[in-house]
């Protein structure tokens, strides 16, 4: 199954995403009623999990290529299109939220706000596991009324949240934080996009068989 699902992102990824984007599995749910009914309520319970307890969650879309850097974006692209932030800040003011800055995002902070390194730095901590900076927690950027005071300049961990790597089960997947209520709603929605991977899976397999 693993060879199938690799195929399956090599050679579908681009037709995949546009028939989630065409609604092929509401078709296919029709067919299907149970499917639904049987999946639904146990995948909910699973998700609403990340209201209290952090994990990742896979979502039926192609992650980029790991052997590929120039690999498809078909993926986040509709990941991004369908995707809606509350705007509740969680992400900003939660404890272990992780805002990690590489050496650009510290340049352009600095260049945005007109302050030192040093100055920036102090307002962080090194995190010896990963060998990187990141924000102290909760953000010293986030205002409760006024959001992120850095928007413009915000470091590229923010700009891709609530992606997150695909995870090691699911390599071929996008993954989200499931901390993140929006997260969990995406999730939730799209759950009925799995059954067009089950139809992509299942015509491989055939064909591998055959």
């Amino acid at each position: 199954m693993v060879e199938t699902k690799r195929l399956c992102h090599v050679h579908c990824a681009r037709s995949c995403v546009d028939q989630k984007r065409a609604g092929l599995h509401l078709k296919l749910l029709e067919m299907r009623p149970h499917w639904s009914d049987l999946k639904q309520e146990e995948q909910f319970r699973i998700i609403d999990r990340g209201e209290t307890e952090p994990f990742d969650i896979a979502i039926p879309l192609p992650a980029k290529d790991r052997s590929d850097p120039e690999g498809t974006s078909w993926g986040v692209d509709l990941f991004w299109e369908r995707f809606r932030c509350k705007k509740c800040g969680r992400c900003c003011y939660t404890p272990g939220a992780g805002l990690h800055l590489d050496e650009g995002d510290m340049e352009r902070i600095c260049r945005h706000l007109g302050w030192s390194k040093k100055r920036l730095l102090s307002l962080c901590r090194y995190d010896e596991v990963l060998g990187a900076w990141s924000l102290k927690q909760p953000c010293p950027f986030y205002d409760p009324e006024k959001g992120c005071t850095i928007y413009p300049a915000r470091p590229l961990t923010c700009t891709r949240y609530p992606l997150h790597p695909a995870l090691k089960e699911m390599p071929y997947h996008l993954a989200v934080d499931a901390f993140c209520p929006a997260a969990r709603e995406f999730v939730k929605e799209t759950l009925g996009w799995w059954i067009v991977c089950e139809a992509n899976w299942a015509r491989i397999l055939r064909d591998m068989e055959g």
